[in-house]
């Protein structure tokens, strides 16, 4: 786990917990069996209790448990999660943030198009028509600009479709078919 993941923990674990509840952990490695478990119980219980009397003494947003983010980074996110997730976890962690990075080079893609219609604008429409075609499914090699030219030396469905995992397809032809009922 990388420090600064770590250090959210802690701070965290310091907003509520007291001295002395940190001189018990110190003191439970030292105690027999039985009282470690007791023990473990009551430094819980006096978490809970002090994070209960905190939060009630200060009732406003809770400041100090890390900084908030300004933006949202989804697979930082996924990242800090991962080594905390058993196998089927972090699967599905991994398949979220692989739909998540297909999704934002899409829009990557849709921009760097967009910039590409200002410096051409005879190509203007056969970008218009491929970002029409990959919403609508159409094959990109049936994609015609205006003068009647295909547009088969572009086929940005094929080279994203190519891109996704298995799963990845199946969760856009679904997504695909839930857009095409909204219509």
């Amino acid at each position: 786990m990388a420090s600064k993941e770590h250090e959210k923990i802690i701070a965290f674990d310091t907003l509520f917990s007291t001295n002395h509840t940190q001189m018990l952990k110190i003191l439970l490695p030292f105690m027999d069996n039985q009282t470690k478990k007791h023990l473990a119980i009551y430094i819980k219980f006096l978490e809970l209790s002090y994070t209960i009397n905190y939060l009630k003494k200060h009732p406003l947003e809770l400041l100090g448990c890390a900084d908030h983010e300004s933006s949202f980074d989804f697979p930082g996110l996924c990242g800090q999660l991962l080594p905390f997730c058993n196998d089927k976890e972090k699967k599905q962690i991994e398949q979220m943030r692989g739909i998540f990075q297909s999704m934002e080079m899409y829009r990557e893609m849709s921009k760097t198009m967009e910039a590409m219609k200002d410096i051409m604008p005879d190509m203007g429409d056969l970008f218009q028509n491929m970002q029409a075609a990959s919403f609508q499914g159409a094959p990109d090699s049936t994609i015609a600009n205006t003068s009647g030219m295909p547009a088969s030396g572009f086929p940005i469905t094929d080279i994203l479709m190519n891109m996704m995992t298995p799963e990845q397809k199946e969760m856009y032809e679904m997504f695909k078919g839930d857009a095409k009922n909204a219509e």
